[in-house]
Formats: structure tokens, sequence, C-alpha cells
């Protein structure tokens, strides 16, 4: 279903009216639970509301209350039922996340982020464990002088929403403004009357004047809207709620097609996709007309209701086709619109935003598909529901609708012009803290580093501890944290996928000058950015006494050490091979030993069957020994197996095929390199030697053929592959 945003796009409920049983709240409880179901909302809120007053303040009407509220847009009245909610024993997880999603709504962006990082402490494994509301409400904010919006003056008391073009000097427009004298058609849904499709005029300086309702056959006793028109005016696309109820009884949504017929539109047709049990609504044209954008609930989407196109295929609309996760999310994406540059406008609850739905803009791709969304900001994008954006084809003028406070209806339409190209930014964020008191610390200076090691930029905590940096895509940071009388804080992040995050977390501890600590930053080999999820251990080799970390999602880890011992570091990931390496505190007083400096700590991926080279094995001519060299890069083999006990390994050496080095010398120098492994203390189970001589060749240099020595060299080669992984 469309849930909180039905009332956008016009989801008439149908629901017959029951009886109220007077003076029983069961009866209430009852009667609510059937509008429930049947998505009339207004009704349902009425019947829960009279059973509370009987009494009647229990888990089910309260959760039930605070629902239908919140998707009605009442979100003052919401908030204080969701407050009892969650104080439940029984509360779910989504109840958590719905008040947090309401007192967001409400512009309490901090107590929002407290509850919604409950939310996704809930979700561990499956997502971050910070929401940066307050962080993503500050980072939205600074985008005000983008915009100039002031209110237009058709607004009624009533919903006026979804504006169209319909040439360059007149919208198309949603409106529950009722002029039946006879009837006022109220949805069940809301208690609102049954919304329509108008025209008005664009007036000097972005004004919308003289509205009237649309001429023909479009309008009629149903829903109706919102729509879009062709570029030539000549065809009209439109939502219109389906006189066919699904199986659940509801009547769903489905779009049209109108021609154009004198002055109005007549020739009214259904879309070929509609079905009974979803909902297809909130059309949209692109510009050549080559392609139909449009809102779905249907199967298989990513959830809530996603955003789909259609082609046009010799005349004919070819299968739809959804927009995908850079687009969709598990919520609600709803009202697009493709700008004459082929920006795709949209808005949506499910990606970061300051409550509600936000305008989002989403430019793109060369390939038929989008980049990552952009939030439009502040002043457009505000606490409550703002979506329903159009822009002219200079990119300059256009109108979104919203239901902030303020105005003169739950939904009312505003004029914009766009001061200042769109342009995505990127944010790094954080707390620091002081590790003793395990309190925010104010005035602290932070540092961020490039890769490279060179200062970006420098700033202080606020009041609130908190730091922020804007920070490029595709870039390696270190951030560094001081304070006097603590050691030096930092983390690390890579900023290789923050389209989708925008903003990075990263808290900073600071710990006081005393002691030694043990720091370092694992890297995977095979990608950029940082490994998190690593267990390190830090076992005393002494007492045998061992402590385990995680690394967090910069890759980092930090143990606290005791002086004038032993200790062995054992770093382990799933997926690739572990690493020990020693560390000794023999002699230190106190300080800090960075890990990173004393190894390498780069993690390569554990994939079975793939060769790895030896690059530094050189052979003498017609022998078999293994010099100095060779024997040091042989020994990190060793070390490797002997800390990833469960790998079996092949020794394979190859010649090329100049027949200087046959199959039997290179038969030797491989029983050359594992004789070496076995004295190193691998068990002779867990290797295998192979001289393949030239029969592996991997270029074009067979027998008798004229080629390089470089060509040549790429034949003869010595390398090891993992053959088998055990428990």
């Amino acid at each position: 279903m469309f849930a909180r945003v039905a009332i956008r796009i016009a989801l008439v409920l149908l629901g017959a009216l029951a009886t109220p049983v007077m003076g029983q709240a069961d009866g209430y409880i009852r009667e609510g639970d059937r509008h429930f179901q049947q998505m009339a909302y207004a009704r349902a809120v009425a019947s829960y509301r009279v059973a509370a007053e009987l009494g009647a303040v229990n888990e089910h009407v309260t959760k039930r209350l605070a629902e239908c509220l919140m998707i009605l847009g009442q979100m003052e009245e919401a908030e204080k039922w969701y407050a009892i909610v969650v104080k439940y024993l029984n509360r779910e997880p989504r109840d958590l996340y719905n008040y947090a999603e309401v007192l967001k709504s409400n512009g309490r962006y901090e107590e929002a982020e407290e509850w919604m990082d409950r939310y996704l402490a809930t979700k561990a494994g499956d997502g971050p464990l910070r929401s940066n509301i307050g962080g993503f409400a500050r980072k939205f904010a600074q985008e005000e002088e983008r915009f100039r919006i002031k209110p237009v003056s058709i607004n009624t008391e009533w919903s006026d929403f979804g504006t169209a073009w319909l040439d360059a000097g007149r919208v198309l427009f949603v409106s529950a403004r009722s002029q039946r004298v006879i009837m006022h058609r109220r949805a069940a849904w809301n208690g609102e009357p049954f919304l329509d499709l108008y025209v008005a005029d664009v007036g000097e300086g972005g004004d919308l004047t003289d509205p009237r309702k649309l001429e023909g056959a479009v309008n009629s006793i149903n829903h109706e809207g919102p729509a879009t028109a062709s570029t030539e005016g000549d065809v009209l696309w439109f939502t219109r709620n389906s006189s066919q109820r699904s199986g659940q009884g509801i009547s769903r949504l489905g779009l049209f097609t109108a021609q154009r017929d004198g002055q109005g539109f007549g020739r009214v047709e259904p879309f070929l996709y509609n079905n009974s049990e979803v909902s297809n609504g909130h059309p949209a044209l692109s510009p050549d007309g080559q392609r139909l954008y449009f809102v779905s609930d249907m199967p298989g989407g990513y959830g809530g209701t996603d955003i789909y196109v259609v082609h046009q295929q010799g005349g004919q609309w070819g299968e739809p086709e959804n927009l995908g996760p850079t687009i969709n999310t598990p919520y609600n994406e709803v009202f697009p619109f493709v700008a004459a540059d082929g920006t795709l406008y949209f808005a949506s609850n499910g990606h970061p935003g300051l409550g509600g739905l936000d305008v989002n803009a989403a430019r793109p791709d060369g390939n038929g598909g989008f980049r990552s969304p952009i939030n439009v900001g502040a002043p457009v994008n505000g606490p409550r529901d703002d979506f329903a954006f159009i822009i002219d084809p200079t990119g300059t003028r256009g109108f979104f609708s919203s239901n902030r406070p303020g105005g003169r209806g739950s939904d009312d339409i505003y004029g914009f012009v766009m001061l200042a190209p769109l342009e995505q930014r990127f944010m790094c964020t954080g707390t620091v803290i002081d590790e003793e008191h395990d309190i925010p610390v104010i005035a602290a200076e932070v540092l961020l580093y490039n890769k490279d090691g060179a200062l970006i930029a420098t700033t202080l905590t606020d009041a609130r501890g908190e730091y922020s940096f804007t920070v490029d895509k595709d870039r390696e940071y270190r951030l560094v944290a001081k304070l006097k009388d603590r050691f030096d804080g930092e983390q690390f992040l890579s900023t290789d996928r923050i389209e989708q995050e925008q903003i990075i977390t990263r808290d900073i501890r600071l710990v006081a000058d005393a002691g030694i600590w043990l720091r370092g930053t694992a890297r995977p080999s095979d990608r950029p950015g940082f490994l998190s999820g690593m267990t390190v251990s830090v076992v005393n080799l002494s007492s045998f006494h061992t402590e385990t970390k995680v690394t967090g999602p910069g890759g980092d880890f930090s143990f606290r050490m005791q002086g004038n011992e032993e200790f062995e570091v054992l770093l382990e990931m799933s997926g690739y091979y572990s690493l020990s390496v020693p560390v000794s505190t023999i002699g230190m007083r106190q300080g800090i030993i960075d890990l990173n400096e004393a190894r390498e700590l780069v993690f390569d991926p554990m994939v079975v069957g793939k060769p790895v080279a030896f690059k530094h094995i050189r052979w003498e001519r017609g022998r078999s020994v293994l010099d100095p060299v060779a024997r040091t890069e042989v020994d990190a083999l060793a070390e490797r197996m002997l800390v990833n006990p469960g790998i079996l390994v092949e020794v394979a050496v190859h010649a090329d095929a100049r027949g200087e080095e046959d199959q039997k010398l290179t038969q030797k120098r491989a029983d050359a390199i594992v004789e070496y492994l076995r004295g190193k203390g691998i068990p002779k189970e867990r290797l295998v030697a192979r001289g393949y001589g030239a029969t592996r060749l991997l270029n074009h240099c067979a027998p008798g053929v004229t080629c390089t020595e470089e060509e040549h060299a790429v034949n003869r080669r010595n390398e090891y592959v993992v053959t088998e992984i055990r428990p």
C-alpha cells in the first residue's frame, strides 16, 4: 500500500460505514479495526478515539492511533501517542522507527536521532549503527541560499498539490476543493473531499492564478490526479482510483490516458499494466515522450512504493522496469518528474532527509539510469512532507508541494526560483569523547589529512563535542583529535561508497596521556577502504591472557597494554588471510605503539584456485637452489600457512618454451620450495610440488615462435595456489 503518501496520490478507500456500538469500547475497537484494514484512516481514528475515551488506552488502541495519525500527517498528536507506544514491553522495532520519524517531522532532530539509533541497534549487522539525523539536518539546512520560495495564491483550506506543466503558461494541479453543491464527496481515508484535476495560469513572478477545473472527461466521481502532459500538450496521463476493488476490498490506483479534445481532454483509456491488486500512479513523461515513469507498489520492489519506467517500443509500452536501489529504498519513493536536462526529481522518505518526504534530484548516468540522488536541501525540504517538484526548461523556476505549517490547507503549492545549481556535498562528522569520563569534549582540535599525509582542514568541536568536514568522493582520510593531557586520537575513513550514506561518522576517543596503547588500522588489498569487523586478539605470552576486539568502520582498533611484556597480535577475518604480529612493551612506561609502523596491515583475500606469484625467486641456470632473497619470500608463505592452518597449497614452477629448462628441472625447483617450507614447520600433508615445465604457457610463445625476452619471461614463473581451505 502507499501508506502515508496515499493522500498525495488520491488512494480512495471505499469501506462501508460500520454501525457504532454505543457505550462499549470493544465495539469501537472492532469498528476502528475494520476501517484500519480498509485504510479508512480518518474513520479509524474517530473510532479509536472514542474507545480511548471509554478507557481502552491499551497497547493495541494506542499503536493504531499513533500509526493512523502518522499516516494522516497529524504529527504533533502522533508524537504524543508514539511516546506511549515505545514504553510498552512488547514494542516492536518498527515502533521505534516510526517514533523517530514522527520526531523528525516535528523538527526534533536530536531526539529523533536517539530513537532512530535505538531502532538501528535492533538490526545489528544490517546497516549503520548511527542514523546521523542531526548531521543531515545541519547539512541540508546549509542549502538555504539555493532557493527562494513563496506560496501561490490559489491555495485553499483543502489539499492543493501535484503541479505538472500543461504548456509554458499553464499547469495542472490536484485539489480537494469541492465545487459540488448537492453532495460533497468525502474520502474515507482522510475525511477530505475527493480529488480532481484543475488548471491554473502561471502569472507574473511565478504565481498561479485563475484556477478552474480541467475540462473534458477526465474528472469523474472518483479521485483524479496527479497527472503529466506530453510536451505538445495533446496527451494527458493521470492517476485515478479504480472502480474495481482488490481482493481485500480496497480501491487501488490506476493510470489512464486522455487525448486533447477541444479545450479539454477525452477518450480516456486505461494503462496496459493496471491491476486491481496493486496501485500504479504518479505518471511522469520524459521530455521526448519515449519513457513513462510512474509509482507502484507491485510485488518485487524494494519496499513501500517504488518508481518504475516503461519505454516506448514501436508504438507500445514495454514491460515496467524498476529503477533499482540507487533510486528506490525499502520505504516510499513518489512523485517523479523528469526535467529538460534529464534530471529525475522525486520525493522519498527513505533517502536521508529533513523529515517526512524530501525532494531529491538524480542526474542521468549516461547509461539509461541515474546517479545517486542529491537532497535539494532547505527551504524546499523541511521537517514535513515536501514533494511534487517540477522545474521549467530553463532550470530556474518551478513549483513544489508541502504540508508544512503556515500554509492554508493540509497541502499547499509553493513557487520557487533556483538561485544556484545543485551540487552533491559529502560530509564527515563525529564526536570527540574523553575516554576517562565518557563525555563529549568541547573545543577539541580536529585535523583532517589526506591519504598522503597532507593537512586538508582543521576545526574545533562545538558545544556538543561534534566536528564536521566536507570531504570528496573516492578519497581516503585520516582524522586526528588533539587535547592537552591526552594522547592524540585518530580515525580513518574512505569515501569510495559515500553516495548512499552522504555523511560518514567517525567518533574519536581520547585517552589519558599515561600508560601504553596499541593501535592500528586494517585495509584490504583488493579494494579501497578499510576492513571493519575484523577480529583482533592480543595474547600475553607470559600469562596467555587474551583480549579481543573488532575493528571499527575505519578498520581501526586499540588496546591498553601492560608494560615489560611480550605479546602476539592475531588479526582474523573470514575470507582473508590471517596475520600474526609480535609486539613488545619491554622497557616502555607510556606511549603509543602504532602496529602499522611495524607491519603493513594490508590483507589479501583468500581465494581457492587463484595463482599467487613469487615475485623475487630467481634460479641460476640449470640449478634448483633458493638464494637468500628467494628464501625471504618463501618465509612469508611459511608464516601465512602457519597462521592460517586450514589452507592446503600447491607450489608450481613453470618454464618457457625454448627448451633450456625441462619439466624435470622445474619439478626439482618446486620440490626445493616445498622442502624449505617443511623445514619451517609446514606439514607435508598441506603441500604439493608441481613442475609443469612449458605445459602451461600464458601467451603465444610456443616452441618455434619468435618472442622477445620479456614475452618468454611471462611464462617463466614461480607461484603457489590455495587448493583447499579446511575448517
